[in-house]
């Protein structure tokens, strides 16, 4: 089932999943655990200056700076609870103003997360359904279309199934049963 996503106001609360992603920061948010994406918000790569402030002093760290990277060192792709709030800078990007939890993204979230920012940067042309508003039958051949990973092309097209029953974790799968992840891009869309 597609989430309709409400307008979004200058000051967001929500759950969601923060990825860096073709050298962009992203949120991708999520209706609620285990569920699919509602919307993809662009970031700034900064937090409030009330959020570094309150991490410096849990962390005893005054250098702390004002980028996402500080709110959970080391990884590219978290979730949790999250407070957006609209850049002053830039009215179409977002900052962090709050996470009072985060845990690293589960494979799954962020496989979709991923596979989300890519369908907002690269939407599919007419004739493909998204993989967010419908699924193919399990184990039936279909054209599937995903980002290219060649500057020469936008999309590739391959022959892939949908087999969730036997690869759960990464259940689009090429004609010799090796899942697609391996050669490229996550499948945005699929045709008969």
């Amino acid at each position: 089932m597609v989430h309709v996503a409400p307008p979004i106001s200058n000051i967001h609360h929500c759950f969601g999943v923060i990825l860096h992603h073709r050298a962009e920061w992203w949120f991708v948010e999520f209706p609620g655990y285990d569920l699919t994406p509602i919307r993809v918000l662009p970031l700034t790569g900064g937090i409030s200056d009330a959020l570094r402030d309150s991490l410096r002093r849990r962390r005893a760290d005054p250098a702390l700076g004002n980028e996402i990277a500080t709110v959970y060192p080391g990884y590219e792709c978290w979730c949790g609870d999250f407070s957006l709030v609209r850049s002053a800078v830039d009215p179409e990007r977002f900052d962090i103003a709050a996470h009072p939890w985060g845990a690293d993204a589960g494979e799954l979230d962020a496989r979709l997360a991923r596979t989300m920012v890519e369908s907002t940067l690269f939407p599919i042309p007419a004739g493909f359904i998204s993989v967010f508003g419908m699924l193919p039958n399990e184990n039936v051949p279909v054209l599937a279309i995903r980002a290219s990973s060649y500057l020469c092309a936008t999309f590739e097209l391959i022959t892939a199934r949908y087999m969730p029953s036997y690869r759960p974790r990464s259940p689009w799968r090429d004609i010799s049963n090796d899942a697609v992840s391996e050669s490229g891009c996550e499948i945005l869309g699929w045709t008969p």
